[in-house]
């Protein structure tokens, strides 16, 4: 080959590499822009969908309260509630959040209003998740926030494949469900400590591998408090680090 010949050829592969990596560049520059966009977009649509009034959020909760009152009538179904103090503005969001695998709790944050709603025999796991169910259907217009994976995919992937009787399978994927993590596997108490506020009480330590055996065993208050202590640091998230980064 002549000097000529390869001189060109280097040239060649030198402006073939030149445009696959200019190309390349201007791909991760418009996905960055559409990303920001989306996000953009997202939080401009969430400013929307949050605001309410304290009627349409206390008819939520009075439905909410009927639900369960109607669950606990026979020996199925188990619930706690209780009351936060404080001041909530008017918005459509809730705070979920499932123990055990399957979820045999299930715990939820409304305004000022925390239920927990549980079975203590598998036997009765349908009922539970009847119950969850026609929750979930009051909160259509709500934003369900969670601090994990595991309830968007328990409701979306296996919930509507447990219930009999219920045709409407698109009803689970158009839930709103949000992870309020920053990256996978953010953890609890990292993720209060970035907002400078303490962990709350947990007698699970944080750590939910045993829940199985806790549950055979009986020991139905600690993870009834450790569920507390999840829904109320990821309300503590929800309400000083995601809404101020994404309300307008």
């Amino acid at each position: 080959m002549s000097f000529q010949k390869f001189n060109n050829s280097v040239n060649q592969k030198e402006k073939k590499v030149t445009t696959t990596k200019s190309i390349s560049s201007i791909t991760k520059t418009d996905l960055k822009t559409k990303i920001e966009e989306f996000h953009n977009y997202g939080a401009l649509w969430m400013n929307f969908g949050l605001r309410s009034s304290q009627k349409e959020v206390k008819m939520v909760v009075t439905a909410i309260n009927g639900i369960v009152s109607r669950a606990k009538e026979g020996d199925a179904i188990k619930a706690r509630q209780f009351e936060l103090k404080g001041k909530f503005p008017p918005y459509k969001y809730v705070i979920i959040d499932l123990e055990g695998d399957p979820p045999k709790f299930f715990g939820l944050v409304v305004s000022n209003q925390v239920y927990q709603i549980f079975v203590t025999k598998a036997k009765y796991l349908l009922k539970l998740y009847e119950t969850i169910w026609k929750i979930l259907n009051k909160l259509v217009d709500f934003y369900l926030f969670t601090f994990s994976n595991h309830e968007a995919r328990f409701f979306k992937r296996i919930l509507p494949f447990k219930l009999k009787g219920v045709n409407d399978k698109t009803f689970f994927q158009m839930l709103k469900i949000v992870n309020v993590q920053k990256k996978d596997f953010e953890g609890l108490v990292p993720a209060l400590y970035s907002i400078n506020e303490r962990s709350y009480r947990d007698p699970l330590l944080r750590d939910s591998k045993n829940i199985a055996l806790h549950f055979k065993n009986g020991d139905y208050y600690l993870i009834l408090e450790h569920n507390k202590s999840c829904l109320l640091s990821a309300l503590k998230i929800v309400q000083k680090r995601y809404l101020k980064l994404h309300l307008l």
